[in-house]
């Protein structure tokens, strides 16, 4: 990232509101980025959740996470990384891709047997548990407003898992750990070296799923695959990768704040795949469910962003020592 030091006689700029900072182009282009990233990993879903019954979640992840490797090995190449690929040892990394590990499956195994949207928006809820972790475990002040979006936020999995309806899916649950396991993975991630490529990062985490998923496909059995069959992972395969590359792109290039309230565009089009695809409807209190995630999740990213405006403008303000 590129700073520009202010010349003595220049007056300070005019401190730019969200809709300013939108319009630069660098969060243009991390804008883009990120909502092909959100785009493309729905499409995975999608794909993955076609081919189950007739291919087991092993299979998939295994099939899937070999041709990723073979992509994310080659963006590590094409970006000059290669020589730095022996720090995906470290520690950090290995702990961070085990627990992606274990949060991938859980999401895998809830998104085979709930609807697409509802697995999507108990997983939308990991922004909320993280502020409640911070807070409790971290002893982070978190605000009386911070925390009414989290427990509003928490009603809403509560009303999309609905756990005393008569159609509740124990699989729901694997959702919300799936979500507890990305915010434990996310506080893993501060761990990690500054100067491992996120590449790297990415190489482990595929490359574990890859190994554990394989292993456990070829002892469960291989079911051979027809060319439909083989097509629709290969492709989910290619979103995944991808989907990698316009991430790590897109935090590069823009502000986190700007770029990360944009993971909720994926669940209208997780709406409109489930219809369409699958007749899914979430019913009344599931859509409020849905509703009352994604605008707490939104409230809370607002909040961290005027927090973090606040620091800055503090920091700016304390004279130096």
């Amino acid at each position: 990232m590129r700073i520009r030091t202010q010349s003595a006689d220049s007056s300070p700029a005019p401190e730019m509101n969200f809709l300013t900072r939108l319009h630069g182009s660098g969060n243009r282009r991390g804008i883009i980025s990120f909502l092909l990233a959100v785009f493309l990993f729905t499409i995975n879903e999608a794909l993955c959740k076609l081919v189950y019954g007739a291919v087991s979640t092993h299979q998939i992840l295994a099939l899937r996470g070999v041709i990723a490797t073979v992509a994310v090995l080659g963006l590590i190449q094409a970006s000059g990384a290669m020589p730095r690929i022996l720090r995906m040892f470290d520690r950090p990394v290995l702990l961070r891709s085990s627990i992606d590990l274990i949060s991938s499956y859980f999401y895998m195994i809830a998104l085979f047997h709930t609807p697409i949207s509802n697995v999507m928006a108990i997983h939308m809820s990991s922004p909320l548990m993280m502020t409640a972790v911070v807070a409790i475990v971290l002893r982070e002040t978190v605000g009386w407003r911070r925390w009414s979006a989290v427990a509003v936020g928490f009603l809403g999995v509560l009303l999309v898992v609905q756990p005393r309806a008569e159609n509740f899916s124990a699989y729901s649950m694997l959702g919300v750990g799936a979500a507890a396991f990305v915010v434990l993975r996310d506080l893993v991630t501060k761990r990690i070296a500054a100067e491992i490529p996120s590449a790297i990062i990415i190489l482990t985490n595929v490359g574990m799923l890859t190994l554990v998923s394989l292993t456990l496909a070829l002892l469960e059995g291989w079911v051979t695959m027809t060319l439909g069959q083989f097509s629709f992972v290969a492709i989910a395969a290619l979103c995944i990768a991808v989907g990698y590359i316009c991430t790590v792109d897109a935090f590069r290039h823009a502000e986190v704040t700007v770029i990360v309230p944009m993971r909720y565009a994926g669940l209208p089009l997780a709406l409109l795949l489930g219809y369409f695809i699958w007749g899914d409807v979430p019913n009344t209190l599931a859509s409020v469910g849905i509703v009352l995630i994604v605008g707490s999740g939104l409230y809370v990213l607002h909040r961290e962003r005027l927090r973090g405006k606040e620091a800055a403008a503090q920091a700016a303000a304390t004279p130096p020592p």
